[in-house]
Parts: C-alpha cells; structure tokens; sequence
C-alpha cells in the first residue's frame, strides 16, 4: 500500500547504521540501486549486496543481477548462506556458480568480492581480508603451483 519496495521502506529506518548488508539481492532493480545511492540516504558508501548465488538457485533457481550491480558500482560481497539452503559452504563454489553463470566478471573481482569488500562490511578489513603485514588472511594453500589457481573456477 506504500508504494515503496521493501528496501526502500526500511532501509530509511536505518539511518544510523554504518553498515548494512542486503542479503540475496534477487528482486532488486534499479529503482532500489538508485534509492540506496539516493542523497537521502546518508549512508550510501556503507551499503553492501550480499550475493549467495548457490542458495538463489536452491531456493528459487534464479540468480540476482550481477550485471546490473557492478554497472551501477555497488558494493558487492559473497557470502554461502547455510546448508538450509545450500548444497555448499565453499565460497570457491559460490565463485564458480558466477563465473558459469557471468563469465564476463574477472575473477580478480569475484576474489575481491569473497576476501575485502567482505572485512570491510563487517568492518574488519584492518585484521582480515587481504595480504598486509599485521592482517589474518586465512588461506590454505590447495596446490604447490599457484599457476593451477585459475583452475580452482
């Protein structure tokens, strides 16, 4: 009866966060990307879509606008979701559900997706998610060539 998404009605109750993560994102368009950049919405650089693209599929075999998110310069995380509603918690299936499906998305961006922009939604980028003296990357090495890392989607 509003007129308005669901994002747009509460994500203007949300003034006081300093971050929010959308979670799923498959509904959303542009009019809600728009919204979220909106001069209203003073928090604008601190919003993040969360893509479970596997758990989309599960759910409801559709995936979120990945197009149309990096067109319009979001802030894109990864993320599993749970074995509620995934067959996987591997964030590297998650990466080749996206390369299958969007093949024109680097992968450098996917793996920027699944370590930084992550830490810096739950606003950890200064212990995790990149490569820095004082920071807890967390990898484990699956292959003494990193040449073969390609590979892994």
């Amino acid at each position: 009866p509003t007129g308005k998404t669901s994002l747009q009605s509460y994500l203007e109750k949300m003034q006081e966060a300093k971050n929010i993560l959308l979670v799923h994102n498959t509904f959303i368009g542009e009019d809600d990307i728009a919204f979220t950049k909106s001069p209203i919405q003073n928090h604008q650089s601190a919003i993040f879509f969360c893509l479970c693209p596997n758990a989309n599929q599960y759910i409801e075999k559709a995936l979120p606008p990945i197009d149309l998110l990096r067109e319009q310069n979001c802030n894109i995380v990864l993320g599993t979701d749970s074995l509620a509603s995934n067959w996987s918690l591997n964030i590297l299936d998650e990466i080749k559900t996206i390369n299958k499906n969007f093949p024109l998305v680097p992968l450098e961006e996917m793996l920027k997706w699944a370590t930084i922009n992550g830490a810096k939604a739950l606003q950890m980028d200064n212990k995790l998610g990149s490569f820095e003296k004082g920071k807890q990357p967390g990898i484990i090495c699956l292959s003494n060539d990193l040449n073969n890392i390609k590979r892994l989607v």
